[in-house]
C-alpha cells in the first residue's frame, strides 16, 4: 500500500513563502526524509515528503512521476517559491524530472540540495550488478546507478536553470565523494557521515537549510 504524501504546513509565525519537496533514496520511503522536512518546516518552509516505490520503475519513469508531482504542487502554490531536497537515487530522479520540466519551459525550481547523490554512478551498484546480474529484474533502477560508463545515470541531463548544492558523506561506502559532483554545481561540501545516516546528520541538515536560504554552504 502506498503511503500518503506527508505534508508540513508553513508555520504561521515565520512562514517564508517557500515550499520544499523532499525526495528519498533507494529502498526507503517518504518518512525517511522526516527529520530534514521537520527542521526546514521549523525554519519557515512548507515541507512535502514525496513518497514512491523505488524498486518498481526505472529512473526515466520515476522522473515522469516526479515531474507531474512538482507541477501539481506548483499549480496549488503559484505564489510560493519551490525548492527540492534529495537523497541518493532521488537526486537522479530529480535531474530527470527537471529536464522534462525544462523542455516545457517550466523552470520552476529555484534551488536543489542533493545529499549523497550518485551523479557519476556508484561503485557499490556496479559491484552488486556484477555479482547478481539479474538484480535489475527486481530493482529496476539499480543497474542504472552503476558507475559503469554505459549506465543510464551518465545519460541523465543536468538541469541548467536551477542552482544545485551537493552534500557528500565522508564515510559513504556506497557513493564515493568524487562521484557526487555534478556539472555546474553552485557549491559542494563534505560532512563526516555515512550514506544512509546523512539524512539525519545535524551538519548535513544545517547545510541544507543554509543552501536553500543563501545558495551556498
Amino acid at each position: 500500500m502506498k503511503l500518503p504524501l506527508h505534508f508540513f504546513k508553513a508555520p504561521k509565525a515565520n512562514d517564508n513563502g517557500k515550499t520544499v519537496i523532499l525526495i528519498h533514496g533507494l529502498f526507503l520511503r517518504g518518512l525517511g526524509m522526516y527529520f530534514i522536512g521537520r527542521f526546514l518546516n521549523l525554519h519557515g518552509y512548507e515541507a512535502r515528503l514525496y513518497d514512491y516505490f523505488t524498486t518498481r520503475k526505472n529512473i526515466a519513469a520515476h522522473g515522469i512521476d516526479f515531474a507531474k508531482y512538482i507541477m501539481k504542487v506548483h499549480a496549488e502554490k503559484l505564489e510560493r517559491e519551490l525548492y527540492v531536497v534529495t537523497h541518493s537515487l532521488g537526486s537522479i530522479v530529480t535531474r530527470e524530472a527537471l529536464s522534462l520540466l525544462e523542455k516545457g519551459n517550466m523552470n520552476i525550481i529555484r534551488r536543489v540540495v542533493m545529499l549523497a547523490p550518485p551523479n557519476k554512478g556508484s561503485d557499490a551498484a556496479k559491484t552488486t550488478v556484477s555479482l547478481i546480474p539479474f538484480i535489475g529484474k527486481f530493482v529496476k533502477s539499480l543497474p542504472e546507478l552503476s558507475s559503469h560508463k554505459d549506465a543510464y545515470v551518465h545519460k541523465v541531463p543536468v538541469p541548467s536553470g536551477t542552482e544545485i548544492g551537493v552534500i557528500a558523506g565522508k564515510y559513504d561506502m556506497k557513493v564515493a565523494e568524487k562521484y557526487t559532483h555534478i556539472e555546474g554545481e553552485k557549491d559542494h561540501t563534505v560532512v563526516p557521515v555515512s550514506h544512509s545516516l546523512i539524512v539525519i546528520n545535524r551538519a548535513a541538515i544545517k547545510n541544507t537549510l543554509k543552501f536553500l536560504n543563501e545558495g551556498k554552504f
